[in-house]
């Protein structure tokens, strides 16, 4: 391995940020569910116990440095569940729902040419540990052909928490857990109207956004420090009946510089900022009288600073319960 490729391997011992899984012994994340949100981020369903099923698998062909382009190696494999449970009460006119997700992971990078470091476990736990909804019609009427679409502007307030359940070894250079706490408030938008293409071009168009501000703890382990971090998921996407397509995003940018033993790591903070972009697919149905949901997503990296680029699919079965 060349100087160049060893000088950043020792910055990502430090720490390395990518979406919804981390590598390096030290190591951050941006909070939210397995695989991310995109579409109808601000919508609750009606009330009951839902469950959702999660499987992602991504490749790092790339790490994102402030001068270079690195040529990387490694993927990650995640197979997640998770479960909401949507209460039967009204506050202030809207509903209120708390989720939980867990997770198997296995996640390996490494720089072309030199090692490539593993490790697999049990990931770290996420809760929106509250979440309030409420639509406003603005006006619109119920679309006749598919009644259930929420038109108007749909409004989501929470609080999200990730815990560090997951496996973490300090002196390993890859690890599935951030060892960290996440404390991440967040609002999303979810504003649904008449198709903006006109008749016959499908039931409604949908913008969606979701915006965490993550504020994590110290590493005691390391006595690192990750600064905080904006977050965001988004999605545009056109509605037919029981589908929906279209193009889903996410993104972060970290606002604050990291602490390491007191000290700026000499890498501008170390401050990591991505943007991911690919399509989604949703399609609902309803199977011996019960509703369901199949999401398949894609992303690619499109660019970053000091994390890893990744490709790779998500896919998101879900049903309700009760």
């Amino acid at each position: 391995m060349n100087n160049k490729y060893a000088r950043y391997l020792a910055v990502i011992a430090l720490h390395v940020v990518f979406g919804n899984t981390t590598f390096a012994a030290e190591n951050i994340k941006p909070a939210g569910p397995i695989g991310g949100t995109d579409i109808r981020q601000a919508i609750l369903p009606p009330p009951g116990v839902y469950g959702l099923g999660v499987g992602v698998g991504l490749g790092f062909p790339t790490y994102w440095t402030e001068d270079d382009d690195l040529d990387a190696k490694g993927g990650s494999g995640i197979l997640g569940f998770g479960a909401a449970i949507v209460y039967d009460t009204e506050v202030f006119g809207g509903s209120i729902a708390s989720t939980a997700f867990a997770s198997y992971e296995r996640t390996c990078f490494g720089f072309k040419g030199g090692d490539k470091f593993c490790s697999e476990g049990q990931g770290d736990i996420y809760s929106d540990v509250l979440m309030w909804s409420r639509n406003f019609p603005m006006g619109y009427e119920r679309s006749k052909t598919a009644p259930w679409i929420p038109y108007g502007l749909n409004v989501l307030l929470g609080l999200g928490v990730t815990f560090p359940t997951g496996k973490y070894d300090k002196s390993e250079m890859v690890n599935v857990s951030a060892n960290v706490y996440d404390f991440a408030p967040n609002f999303a938008l979810t504003y649904v109207v008449p198709s903006i293409f006109g008749e016959g071009t499908g039931d409604a168009t949908e913008f969606s956004a979701r915006v965490f501000y993550n504020m994590y703890t110290k590493n005691h382990d390391t006595d690192y420090q990750t600064g905080d971090l904006v977050s965001m998921d988004f999605a545009i996407s056109q509605r037919f009946g029981q589908w929906q397509v279209g193009l889903a995003g996410t993104g972060f940018v970290q606002i604050e510089d990291d602490r390491v033993n007191g000290f700026t790591p000499p890498n501008n903070g170390n401050r990591a900022k991505s943007l991911s972009l690919g399509p989604v697919v949703s399609y609902d149905f309803l199977w011996d009288d019960t509703p369901w949901n199949v999401t398949l997503k894609g992303l690619t990296g499109i660019d970053g600073e000091n994390t890893a680029a990744a490709r790779g699919v998500v896919l998101k079965i879900g049903r309700q319960f009760m």
